[in-house]
Order: C-alpha cells, then structure tokens, then sequence
C-alpha cells in the first residue's frame, strides 16, 4: 500500500495569475485549470538550499530524474556559476540572463546551460535583467520570479523532456523574446558552441540544433519550440550579421545564433513549450508532441507536482523539528534529480563517446550525469533501498555504456568520459548491486569491469589518442605494473588507494560469478594500498617511481595538514588515512591494534581546523580534519562503531547534521556533489549509513526523527527512535527485529528488504556514564 501520510492531497484555488485562457493557433487549446492538488511534503521541499557558497544547486523547475532543468542563469563566469545561480545574499536587482533548459545540480566545474530564452519589451535590455529575490519562488517543478525592467512576471514548470515557460507581460506592451542558441556558462573555462540550427517550421514554431564543447564534448541538444502566439517578427544574429527569419528559409546555420521574435501586444500571457532531444529535430518533436500536446501550464505542474508527492513519499518521516523535516525532504529531492534520462519517449538514444550512434534502449532506461567519486559513497547505496528499480537500471546501465563506448564511465556527462576524478568508482556501484541480490548479469559486469580496469590503450582504436590517455588513467599502469602510482602524476596516492578498493569490488563481482582465478588476481591487486602506508608516521604517503616516500622540497619532515594534489585528492593525508574501505581490519592492525584506532580516530576530529600547501575550495566543513565538505570523509564519524566508544560517532554525527545542514541558500557546507552530500544526510537522519559499499550492511548512527517509514515493494522497514529529541543524542538500546546487532553495530540490507523495525532508545547520557 503506497505511503501517504505525509502527502495526502487537498485541492484548493491555485492562485497564480493566468491560469486560463492564452492565444493560440487553431491546433492548440489552453486546459489549464484553475484547480490542482497540493501535496503537504512538497511544502517542505525548498530548492534555494544550496544555491550560496559552496552548495551550487540551481532552484528552477526539474522532474524526478527529468532531461529538462529549467532554471534562471545569473552567473556566468567563475566558481559559483557552475549551476548557472548563485545566490551571494544581494536581495535586489540581481542580473539574470535569461532561463536555460539545461543545468548540473552541485557539481565542481561548469557546463551546460543550453537554449536560453530571455523575455523583454522595448522598454528593458535584451541582454539581461534583474530581478529582487522578494519577488523570486521555487517549489518542486515550478519556478517564478517578477523581473524588474518592464515588471515581466516569468514562471516555468517541465516534464521529462519538455520546459514550459508562461511569461504575462505589461498590459498593451509589446511581447518580446530572445532564443539564445550561442549562451553558454563560464566561457572562460573553454565552453564554446560549435555548431548551431534554426528552422521556421510555422508562424507558430520553431526547431533547431545546439552542438557545442565543453566539459561535455561534441555534445549535441536539439529543439521542437511552440509559441501561444503567432510570431510577428523573427530576426537572426548568425555570427554577428543580422538576417530575417522566415518560413522560406529552411535551416540556417552559423556557430553563434541569437534569435530575436516579436508578438503582437495582448493581456494574455505568452506561453512557450519546448521539447528536447539529443538524438535529432524529431525526436524533440515527439517528445513535445507527447509529453506536452496542449495549452496547459497548470496541467503540466499538476503532474509535475504529482511525480515528486510520488517520489518523496518513498520515506515518511515524523517527529523533529520544522527545519530538520525541510532539511530531509530536500535532501531527498536534491538526491532525485539525478541521474538524468537521456533518451526520447520512442526510446531513441545517442551512445557514448567517439561512436555516438542513435541505438534504442528498449526496456532498460538510459541515464545521464553518473558523478561517480561522489555518488558510489551514499547516493547509490541509498536508492537501493528507496529506488531499488533505479538503483538496478543504474548499474544495467552503466555496463550498456561500457557495451557502447569500450569503458565504464568515472564522471559520464551526456555520453561523454569526461575522466574527471580518480580510481574506478562505478565497480563499487556495480559490486554493491550485485552482492545486494539485484537483478544484474553477473558475467557481463565481470567483463565490463575487468576490460575497464586493465591499461590497455591498444583496444580503442576509434578513439582520440589524447583523450583516451585522459580517460584511461596512465596512473592505472603504475598500480598494475609497480604496485604503487608514483609522485608526480596527479592525485597519486588517492588514485593508488581508491584503485585497491576498487579491485578488491572486482574481486567480489568475481567471487559471485564463480570465477575464482579472477577473484584471487584481483585480490592480491587490492593489497597494493600497503605500499603507500609509513608506519613511521601512521599516514599513507605519496611514493617516488623508486619506491621512496615523497616529501616535499620545502620540508624538512611529513606534514599531514599539507595539501598537495599530486598526492592526495581535494583533502590531505588526515582524511586519505582512512579511505581503505574493504579491509578496516587490517587498517586498524597497521596502525596499531584497537587502542591506537581509537585515538587516531579522536586524533583526527580533535586536530587544529586548518591546512598547509594549496588552498582548495573544496574543503570545507571543518571539525579538526574530518571534512564533511568533501567525500573522503564521510564514512569516518561511524568509525567509532568499530570501537568500544560507539557514542562518539553519535557526538558528531550529531553535529554534523546540525551544523553543516541548514535551510538556508548557503545550509550545505560543500558541492552538493549530484546528490551525495544529500544521500548522507538522508541516511544520517534515518539512523544508518553503508561505510562500505559492496558489503551489504549499515552502521548504525544517531537517528533525527521519531519514526521514519520507508516504503518497499512488498512492505515498509520502520526505524523507530523512543525517548528522542535534540538533547537525547545518545542510544540506550538498540534492536533489528527485536534482536541484537550484529558486529560493529551493524546489521544487513537483507534486514531491510525483508521489511520491520530498527528501534533505537535514546537518553540524553553517554552510555560510559550510565
């Protein structure tokens, strides 16, 4: 029975202006409504968290897992604009220019941003304009905001593959709009078009091309656009000259185009569809013509609406305060916007780079934007619980791509390996699948995954040699050959570390599909992180090519607060010291037994909150050296269940969610990292966390809710916490099913799927002092 209880639906009088009635052609037909549900938990959904330092979320209008992000851009250029907002706390006549149907939510490094529209009249600029953040709102799949130069109120909902704009004009003003096919975010940075389209389908339609380059390369977007109103005026910009557009004169191509429609004056507002496609002009006109056949803004937010009350109901949640539940319900939402479908409604798709052939994906969704580094720590773990149907599509997936383009993707951008990061994440993802019991092709992971971690620049002879080298690590023929990746290539410890892991993932994929010569190789490949352990100092180092510890020119002995990342990924040798995720037991035999784990672990939360060597934006969120700000250091607070002080991982956790997540634009602490600093948050406040992907349990944490319900497919798992509230952070007792955890303070992802309770007793006393 589908959990309601948080979302149970009311319909009153929506009160947004223009809710009926528009022009229209004889085709077309405005249903808006002037009714439509309201679901309680999208109140509790605020999507500007994280649009200030350092979150970089945009706040406009998405679907669950839609190809569509339609949001304002008002930063172009810099660390902020990598979702194309950045809120820095100016409240009024904030630049905007203009709303793109694409954008990456809480990534590092900028993209997308493609085919904006920018509403004006000849009375404001037609370049940008501004707007006052009183006059701004968000909601899920609905955005608006009343823009100051000739008071234009813009309002956007989606579907999957369709941005529905609803501009309402001063009344007897002329209707203008800018279609921006040239816009891109942070130029700077490379971003550029290629190639750009338009056609005059009608007086009433328009359809084109995007083809740029970015961090995503040769990427290609198309566009099906309808307008409410006949278009009365079309001039072009094509690479600077400008030219009329009409009916006449089919597609017209330049690298930059900028086109300028003009609509006769009316009290009505103007409304916009536009469908998108990466496979060609048809297919964004099929999904246009399917998602979105009529007039109907309100119709389309209605179902919108309806789609995240559906998604967000997988966890139920009471008990807490107002901002721990606005909080939660975010951070769920943040984790559902993606991965993207990346694929028409007939199921047509473009494969992965060099080859980008259109392929259908038949009965396996193809996705978009795997931010793997980040993601395999909490995101994945969590939608096998939530999501398992996803959380398997995902992994299918990704071994499709490895089909499609020769490897497994680290950071897959709109089919394109843009080798970002370091190791081999997406074997973690598959591993934890697979040994979870999901329905996953245990040879062709295997095969997917060993041809993805074996050098071997031979097997691709259709790709660009450059960026094989770059996607292909030449970091990865150092772990094989020597054991060790040596100094001097980028990230060479992290890289050196997180491939142990990584084949010790392999090695578990082996282990279930009985191939146990594979198993054992991979094994042994999994020990490698013992080369970079110096027991003299109790970190893991960076190594020289001879098998020497590096230290820099400028020291005279190791300094673990230096940052260096020729030695260690966006962190220092503090946090890397406990990245070995598969083999805790003999981590805690190098350092020194169970006593010394201990005070290494307290070593590391009580450090002094500062580094040496370079000064990296992505390390935030101090608490000594755990980090919270950036992955690496996740996992670390439950640590602590593996020592006989297990309510020190409830102290921090604690603090953690209560100091690095609020309801406010700048209330995350880091990059939202495409879902993971929310996927922690969420497990977090549930009461668990999977410290190891690929070994099927949760450690156990401080629960923020009296109860959370989350919905499976034949049943409900309930965590319950008695006795809870703000001051009583510690656990008295706690029980699986009525029965003690297991070691560690664990229990199995088996416990869950077969539905029931986890109950917590909490007290406001550490159990040392009971």
């Amino acid at each position: 029975m589908l959990l309601k209880r948080n979302i149970m639906a009311m319909t009153i009088t929506a009160a947004l202006a223009g809710l009926t009635g528009c022009d229209s052609n004889d085709n077309e037909t405005n249903t808006g409504s002037s009714e439509r549900p309201v679901y309680e938990v999208l109140g509790y959904v605020d999507p500007f968290i994280g649009t200030g330092p350092d979150g970089h979320t945009f706040p406009g209008a998405a679907s669950p897992s839609g190809m569509v992000q339609l949001s304002p851009d008002t930063t172009m250029e810099g660390w902020g604009s990598a979702s194309g907002y950045f809120d820095d706390g100016t409240q009024e006549d904030i630049p905007v220019y203009g709303f793109s149907h694409t954008h990456l939510s809480g990534t590092g490094i900028t993209d997308l941003g493609d085919i904006l529209i920018l509403p004006f009249t000849d009375n404001s600029n037609d370049t940008y304009n501004t707007f006052d953040k009183a006059n701004e709102k968000a909601s899920p799949g609905y955005y608006s905001v009343k823009l100051n130069r000739s008071n234009i109120l813009a309002e956007l909902t989606v579907s999957p593959r369709v941005g529905y704009h609803r501009y309402t004009f001063p009344s007897g003003s002329e209707r203008k709009i800018k279609l921006d096919l040239e816009h891109t975010l942070n130029k700077s940075w490379g971003n550029e078009s290629l190639l750009n389209e338009i056609e005059m389908v009608d007086e009433y339609t328009l359809r084109g091309h995007r083809k740029s380059d970015a961090w995503s390369r040769d990427q290609s977007v198309y566009f099906y656009v309808k307008f409410s109103a006949p278009i009365t005026d079309a001039r072009l910009l094509a690479d600077g000259n400008e030219v009329l557009l009409s009916k006449e004169d089919g597609l017209i191509e330049a690298k930059g185009l900028v086109s300028y429609l003009s609509f006769a004056p009316s009290d009505q507002p103007l409304e916009i569809r536009m469908g998108i496609s990466s496979t060609d002009m048809e297919g964004a006109e099929l999904n246009l013509k399917t998602e979105v056949p009529d007039w109907g803004f309100n119709n389309v937010l209605a179902d919108t609406e309806k789609a995240w009350a559906d998604e967000l109901s997988a966890v139920d949640v009471s008990g807490g305060t107002e901002a721990e539940k606005i909080n939660f319900y975010t951070a769920l939402y943040h984790t559902q916007i993606s991965p993207m479908i990346s694929q028409d409604v007939d199921g047509d798709y473009r494969s992965m780079y060099p080859y980008k052939e259109i392929k259908n994906a038949g009965d396996l969704p193809n996705y978009t934007v795997y931010s793997m580094w980040d993601t395999f720590r909490a995101f994945h773990p969590l939608q096998t619980i939530i999501n398992p149907d996803k959380a398997e599509d995902y992994v299918n997936d990704l071994i499709r791509k490895q089909q499609d383009g020769g490897l497994l993707p680290k950071w897959e951008l709109y089919g394109h390996y843009t080798g970002t990061m370091i190791g081999y994440p997406s074997v973690s993802i598959i591993a934890d699948a697979i040994t979870k019991g999901f329905d996953i092709d245990v040879n062709a992971a295997l095969d997917a995954v060993v041809t993805s971690t074996t050098y071997d620049l031979s097997r691709f002879p259709d790709w660009d040699p450059d960026i094989l080298q770059f996607v292909q690590d030449l970091q990865m023929q150092d772990h094989i050959d020597n054991g060790w990746v040596r100094y001097g290539y980028w990230n060479s410890a992290s890289y050196g570390l997180e491939y142990s892991y990584g084949d010790w993932a392999v090695s578990e994929i082996a282990r279930v599909a009985g191939d146990t010569d594979r198993q054992e190789e991979y094994l042994k490949r999994s020990e490698h992180y013992l080369h970079y352990w110096d027991k003299e100092t109790g970190f893991f180092r960076a190594k020289n090519l001879d098998g020497t510890f590096y230290l820099p020119e400028d020291q005279e002995k190791f300094d673990p607060y230096y940052v260096d990342e020729f030695a260690f990924t966006e962190g220092n040798a503090w946090q890397w010291k406990w990245q070995i995720f598969h083999d805790f037991d003999h981590l805690e035999t190098l350092i020194g037994g169970p006593e010394q784990f201990k005070t290494d672990l307290r070593a590391l939360f009580e450090a002094e909150e500062s580094t040496s060597g370079e000064d990296l934006p992505d390390m935030t969120g101090f608490i000594g050296q755990y980090l919270h700000g950036n992955e690496p250091s996740h996992h670390i607070a439950y640590l602590w269940n593996r020592t006989d002080e297990p309510w020190m991982a409830q102290e921090y956790l604690d603090q953690i969610m209560r100091e690095f997540y609020q309801p406010t634009p700048e209330g995350l602490v880091g990059n939202e990292d495409v879902g993971q600093v929310s996927a922690w948050y969420v497990m977090s406040a549930m009461g668990f966390y999977q410290v190891t992907p690929g070994i099927p349990e949760y450690s156990i944490g401080r629960p923020l809710f009296d109860e959370a319900v989350i919905e499976l497919p034949d049943g409900e798992f309930t965590i319950t916490a008695v006795n809870n509230s703000p001051a009583n952070r510690y656990i008295k007792e706690v029980t699986i099913n009525g029965q003690p955890l297991g070691e560690n303070n664990t229990f199995r992802h088996s416990d869950i799927v077969a539905g029931g309770e986890l109950r917590f007793v909490m007290t406001n006393t550490r159990p040392d002092n009971l």
